[in-house]
């Protein structure tokens, strides 16, 4: 009898830590169809916790999952044309967190590179998944996102398919060995005018419309955010709790 008495502990106390910290929440499922290898990276927001991975290898046609407890917030993206150095340094040409290692441990990554951004169900009283792609910090490869599973009108599939280093304008380009754009800079990060970022006397959506290089990025990705004051098409949720498929070069 006190065994059984210990197994019934056992099983409640587990239920119990289950619950607590939402280890049946979202998980992300994470695939590299592109040609090469990348590193992918991730980056909580305020007030939510790291990920057990911060930033990982992923070969092409590879596939891995990270489980995110319920009410994450924060980012995705990924690193490209990465290596170690003669001292053991680690890093890369686009996306680097400046961590010096495969992991970013709470550093972000630097212009240019495609973002997903997340606020899951529970955040803030929320009781909706919002998700979308960022290319105000520019471009470095093509991304989509696929719920798995939810429900809503805005639960769809989002992606930028379309590979934007080749047509990127000179001046926005990020240029790599051989003389090939490797990322597409955002104009605000590459230019650093106030009417690109939308600060000073451009700081509101009526005062800072888009530009001729928000718009090469809208035409060819019209679900991404192409500059700060683009929700409107932008911004996608699911109710449900569904797990999300990430894709780099869909």
């Amino acid at each position: 009898m006190r065994h059984q008495r210990v197994l019934v502990l056992f099983f409640i106390l587990t239920l119990t830590t289950r619950c607590f910290i939402g280890s049946e929440s979202t998980k992300f499922i994470i695939q590299n169809r592109c040609p090469d290898t990348i590193w992918p990276a991730t980056l909580a927001g305020s007030g939510t916790p790291q990920l057990a991975s911060t930033g990982f290898q992923l070969s092409p046609g590879s596939t891995t999952s990270l489980d995110l407890p319920t009410g994450w917030s924060g980012r995705l993206w990924a690193r490209t044309l990465c290596s170690t150095d003669s001292l053991g340094k680690f890093n890369c040409d686009t996306g680097d967190c400046g961590s010096g290692t495969i992991t970013c441990n709470g550093a972000g990554g630097a212009p240019p590179a495609s973002l997903i951004e997340f606020t899951l169900s529970g955040h803030n009283g929320n009781d909706q998944d919002f998700y979308d792609i960022s290319l105000v910090d520019g471009f470095n490869l093509p991304i989509s996102v696929t719920p798995q599973g939810g429900s809503g009108t805005k639960c769809n599939t989002i992606s930028c398919p379309v590979n934007l280093n080749s047509g990127c304008p000179g001046e926005l380009a990020l240029v790599g060995a051989g003389g090939r754009a490797i990322g597409c800079k955002s104009a605000c990060f590459a230019l650093g005018q106030p009417q690109y970022c939308c600060t000073g006397g451009y700081g509101s959506p009526s005062t800072c419309p888009p530009t001729v290089y928000s718009k090469y990025f809208k035409g060819a990705c019209p679900q991404a955010y192409s500059y700060a004051y683009d929700d409107g098409s932008s911004t996608f949720t699911c109710s449900g709790q569904p797990d999300y498929l990430i894709t780099f070069c869909p």
